[in-house]
C-alpha cells in the first residue's frame, strides 16, 4: 500500500526539491534558521503539532498523526545583511617575531569588507508520508541539513585568513512511524547526508616566502646550484647586503668544495620573489554521512502531547583537491638567477614553488555534525488559540576544530613534499535553542502563527571566532499563516527576521608558513592575527509550502 501510494508523486517536484536543498546558509554553527514554513511561522516551536510530513525532521513520532499519503513542499529566499571592521589584522609572523607585520600596506588592505554575506540565497525541501497499515506510517525527507556561505572580498585586510567559504548538506532522511495506541508513538529515520566544501584564501606571499625559501635554498650545494660566472656576480651583490652565507665569507676567486651549502638569511627573501606578489589556494572537497534519528510522543489527551527527538552526530568524510593559483608571484631579476640554478635553468619562480614547495594535491577531511536532542510540547489553549515549546540541546563543542589533510607529493629530485595540515581551531562548546510559539484559528481556513526563537552560539569567546565562521547569539522573531484552500490542499508562509549579536575576533593562527608554532609540526596556513568586529547582522527569510493529501 505504502510503495503504490509514494509512487504517485511527481518525479519532477522530487528532482526540483534535491536541487534547491543544495544551498545552505550559515547560521547558529551549521543550523539553517528554516527547515520548513508551517514551522518557520512559530519559530520552530511547533515541534510536535504534526500537521504536515515536515514533522519527521522534528519527530519522525508524529508522522503517525497524519492520514492518507500526504506530501509537503517548501521553498525560501534568505535575504542577508553583515558588516566587518578590520582593527589591525596581521600577517604572517617572520623568524624570530611573535606578532606579524599590520597590513596597512599590504596588497589586500585597500579593500573595504563591507557586507559579507551573499545578498540573497535559496533553500528548500521535499516531505512526504503514507500510511502502511493501521500502525505503521512511512515517510521521507529530502531538505538541507546546515551549512555556510561567506563572501568577503578579496582586497580586504583579512582575505589571508578568509577570501570565501561555502558548506552545503543535503540530508535524505527515510523515517517509520509506529503508533501503539492512543497515546503512544515512536519513529525512526536513517539520515544520508550528502555535503561539498569549498574554501579560498589569498596567500600572504611577502609572510611566507621565507618560510618556503629557506629549506630549499638552504640545502642547496654549489655543486647542485653549478656556479656560474652570472650566479658568482649575483651572491657578491647579495653578499654586500650580508644575506647569503658561507659563500660571502670565502673569496669568490677561490674554487669552493661542492658540499658547501647556501644559507639564506633572515629578510633575504624580497631578494628573490616580489613582496607585492599575489596568489590564492583553493580547498574543494565532496563527502558522505550516516546518521540516524529517534522519536518518541506521548498524547496526554485530547489538547495536549509532549515529545522527544534525537538526532545522531554525523561523520561527515570530506574527500578532494587543494589547487593553488601561483600565476602573479613573480621572482626579482636576483631571484630569478638563483631560482635558475636551483629548477634545472628555468629562472620561473611559479615553476620552482609547483615543483619543490606548493605543487597541488589532495586533500581530506572529516567534519563531526553535531548530535542534538530536543524536548517539545504542544497544548491546545481553547477553541482558537495553541501554545508550544521546543528546547533543543545541541554537542557543538564535538567541533573543537576543523582540519584539511593534504597527500604529501615528490619534487623532481623524488624528496618528498610535506605541505602540512591546514586547521581552523574553533574551540567550540555545547549550544542550546528554545523556541515558543503559538496558533491562531482566525476561522476554519485560516490559522495564523508567531514564534519567537534564542539561539546560544557555540563561539565561547573572541579568540575562537575566525572570521569564516563569524557566528553570535542569535534571536529569531517569526510570523507565519495555513491557508486551507480545499479539503486536500493548503499553503503554508511566514517571514522570520534573524537578528545576531554584534561580535569581537581576536583569532590567531598557529600556522607560521610551514611552521606550526605551538609545537614545530608541518602545516600550511599564512599565520598571522585576524582583529574585527561584526555588526549590523541579520537574516530576512520568506517561506512557502504546499501541502497535499492525496
Amino acid at each position: 500500500m505504502g510503495s503504490s501510494s509514494l509512487s504517485r508523486f511527481p518525479r519532477h517536484l522530487l528532482a526540483a526539491s534535491v536541487l534547491m536543498c543544495s544551498v545552505a546558509v550559515h547560521a547558529g554553527g551549521f543550523d539553517l534558521p528554516t527547515i520548513a514554513a508551517s514551522h518557520q511561522g512559530t519559530s520552530n516551536a511547533n515541534a510536535i503539532e504534526a500537521n504536515d510530513p515536515s514533522v519527521l525532521y522534528y519527530n519522525p513520532a508524529g508522522i503517525t498523526r497524519l492520514r492518507g499519503t500526504q506530501l509537503s513542499q517548501s521553498a525560501s529566499l534568505l535575504l542577508l545583511r553583515g558588516k566587518v571592521e578590520d582593527r589591525g589584522t596581521t600577517g604572517t609572523p617572520q623568524p624570530g617575531q611573535e606578532e606579524g607585520r599590520p597590513l596597512a600596506d599590504a596588497p589586500y588592505s585597500d579593500g573595504k569588507p563591507g557586507s559579507f554575506w551573499p545578498q540573497v540565497l535559496a533553500a528548500g525541501g521535499l516531505f512526504a508520508t503514507t500510511p502502511y497499515d493501521d500502525m505503521v506510517t512511512l515517510g521521507l525527507g529530502i531538505f538541507a541539513a546546515g551549512g555556510g556561505n561567506l563572501n568577503f572580498k578579496k582586497d580586504w585586510a583579512g582575505a589571508y585568513h578568509i577570501d570565501a567559504v561555502a558548506v552545503e548538506l543535503v540530508n535524505i532522511n527515510p523515517s517509520v512511524g509506529i503508533r501503539f495506541d492512543d497515546k503512544h508513538s515512536v519513529g525512526a529515520g536513517v539520515q544520508i547526508i550528502g555535503g561539498h566544501l569549498r574554501q579560498q584564501n589569498q596567500i600572504d606571499v611577502e609572510g611566507v616566502a621565507p618560510y618556503l625559501l629557506s629549506p630549499v635554498i638552504d640545502n642547496a650545494t654549489l655543486e647542485t646550484l653549478r656556479l656560474n660566472n652570472e650566479l658568482t656576480q649575483i651572491v657578491g651583490q647579495i653578499c654586500d647586503q650580508n644575506l647569503l652565507s658561507p659563500v660571502c665569507s670565502i673569496d669568490l676567486g677561490t674554487v669552493l668544495p661542492p658540499d658547501v651549502t647556501l644559507q639564506l638569511a633572515d629578510g633575504a627573501a624580497p631578494l628573490i620573489i616580489d613582496p607585492k606578489s599575489t596568489g590564492s589556494v583553493q580547498v574543494e572537497m565532496y563527502g558522505y554521512g550516516l546518521g540516524y534519528n529517534l522519536g518518541y510522543m506521548f498524547q496526554v489527551n485530547d489538547r495536549t502531547r509532549l515529545g522527544i527527538a534525537y538526532r545522531s552526530d554525523v561523520d561527515m568524510k570530506f574527500r578532494g583537491d587543494l589547487e593553488w593559483d601561483l600565476n602573479d608571484i613573480r621572482e626579482t631579476p636576483t631571484g630569478s638567477v638563483i631560482v635558475s640554478a636551483i629548477n634545472d635553468g628555468n629562472g620561473d619562480i611559479r615553476d620552482f614553488l609547483r615543483k619543490y614547495l606548493r605543487p597541488d594535491t589532495t586533500a581530506k577531511s572529516d567534519i563531526t555534525i553535531p548530535a542534538r536532542l530536543s524536548f517539545h510540547g504542544f497544548h491546545q489553549l481553547s477553541q482558537k488559540i495553541d501554545a508550544m515549546f521546543d528546547v533543543t540541546l545541541i554537542n557543538t563543542s564535538v567541533l573543537d576544530e576543523i582540519r584539511v589533510k593534504f597527500s604529501d607529493k615528490r619534487d623532481p629530485q623524488g624528496n618528498k613534499v610535506v605541505q602540512g595540515d591546514a586547521s581552523v581551531q574553533t574551540k567550540w562548546r555545547d549550544s542550546y535553542k528554545v523556541s515558543v510559539g503559538a496558533n491562531y484559528r482566525w476561522d476554519d481556513k485560516l490559522t495564523l502563527k508567531t514564534g519567537f526563537q534564542f539561539d546560544k552560539t557555540p563561539v565561547p569567546d573572541a579568540n575562537s571566532r575566525h572570521p569564516g565562521l563569524p557566528d553570535s547569539n542569535r534571536y529569531m522573531y517569526s510570523v507565519g499563516a495555513n491557508y486551507k484552500a480545499k479539503k486536500n490542499l493548503s499553503f503554508d508562509a511566514a517571514y522570520s527576521y534573524v537578528m545576531l549579536e554584534d561580535s569581537n575576533a581576536n583569532y590567531r593562527d598557529a600556522c607560521r608558513g610551514v611552521i606550526n608554532e605551538n609545537d614545530g609540526s608541518p602545516c600550511t596556513g599564512n599565520g598571522g592575527t585576524f582583529r574585527g568586529r561584526f555588526s549590523d547582522t541579520s537574516i530576512q527569510v520568506l517561506s512557502v509550502q504546499m501541502n497535499q493529501r492525496f
